[in-house]
């Protein structure tokens, strides 16, 4: 997180140092990115930077935390029959970003879905009573799922096609309409041969 120095700034300044720190990881990603381009490009010291954040995985770790902070908020009051209704909200989430400082971001996101970057999408995101990942992508208890390793098999299809999805749309490989047909096609797959049955 970052310290209490960052949030004493006037808003319009963080919002300058985010989108920068945004175009630095959306261009390098993380391994390249380079804090002393971040605080050029945001027109601070790197001593400034380093007053606001500890090191360059805290400044990775709350770009994500921040932008999937407003649909990790509303996760427990989603409420529906559909046990994919989740994996549609975050999917329509994501898509927002389309022209966004963010976009290039998430695309190298899902360029680099490594066990490493997964564990920092992860690590700081669970602090509304979400006991697991699968949580925030789909409802396992209305699915005929006999183990975990079932709903680790669900959520890696569920992210896989989610993230190559994304990845068309924002690239203007596949328009809106058909990114969302493609996904909505996968769980509606996954619905039928997976939704637990009634006796």
């Amino acid at each position: 997180m970052p310290h209490e120095a960052f949030f004493k700034l006037p808003q319009e300044k963080q919002n300058k140092i985010m989108s920068c720190a945004y175009k630095e990881f959306g261009e390098k990603f993380y391994d390249k990115a380079s804090i002393f381009l971040i605080a050029k490009k945001a027109e601070i010291s790197r001593a400034s930077l380093y007053c606001y954040f500890d090191d360059k995985e805290d400044i990775f770790k709350y770009l994500v935390s921040q932008m999937l902070k407003p649909y990790i908020e509303n996760v427990e009051n989603f409420n529906s029959s559909q046990p994919f209704y989740q994996s549609k909200q975050l999917f329509d989430y994501f898509m927002s970003f389309y022209n966004t400082p963010q976009q290039n971001f998430i695309i190298a996101m899902l360029k680099n879905m490594t066990p490493k970057y997964i564990k920092y999408l992860t690590s700081d995101l669970f602090k509304n009573n979400l006991c697991n990942s699968c949580k925030l992508i789909f409802d396992a208890s209305k699915l005929n799922l006999k183990s975990q390793y079932d709903v680790n098999i669900i959520s890696f299809t569920i992210i896989s096609n989610m993230a190559l999805c994304l990845i068309h749309y924002f690239e203007k490989a596949k328009t809106k309409i058909e990114t969302q047909q493609y996904f909505n096609r996968t769980l509606q797959i996954l619905e039928e041969s997976l939704t637990k049955k009634e006796n």
